[in-house]
């Protein structure tokens, strides 16, 4: 998912993520990574070992509320999103699409299945985000799955 645009809240500009630069990266492998919002601003941070634990014990017996496969990146796209207006992330996954040369062509609603998370009830409601995604690349069974775990602090 290379080269992936994300339009800005404010719809007036698009913003480039390139996926080669290491120093923008988190990794979702083994432990996740944790996304929430300080102020009115989106922030993530892999799981450090030392809290592996406290978020396992946090997603205890909690279902994913959302599995992406990640075997075919040719055909699936998923994108994550925050809009800062009302405190949303969005996550859209994109699943089973090949597009030929024929121009745009309007993706069917069977393949797109988004989730919006609100992570505070108003831009101005406190400091920090009560609500945490977690993003975990995990197995299931033969399959790599983007598991999306949501946590209530």
């Amino acid at each position: 998912m290379r080269n992936s645009l994300l339009v800005t809240s404010d719809l007036n500009s698009v913003v480039l993520v390139d996926t080669l630069q290491d120093g923008q990266r988190l990794a979702i492998t083994k432990r996740g990574a944790l996304l929430s919002v300080l102020g009115s601003d989106i922030c993530a941070s892999e799981v450090p070992s030392t809290l592996e634990k406290f978020v396992n014990d946090a997603i205890g017996n909690t279902k994913a509320f959302y599995e992406f496969d990640a075997a075919d990146s040719m055909k699936n796209q998923l994108c994550i999103t925050y809009n800062d207006g009302n405190n949303t992330v969005f996550i859209i996954g994109i699943t089973d699409i090949v597009i030929g040369f024929s121009g745009p062509t309007e993706v069917p609603q069977s393949k797109v299945k988004t989730y919006a998370v609100k992570m505070k009830s108003s831009p101005s409601t406190g400091l920090i985000s009560p609500n945490i995604i977690l993003v975990k690349l995990e197995m299931a069974g033969s399959k790599k799955m983007i598991k999306f775990y949501y946590l209530h602090s």
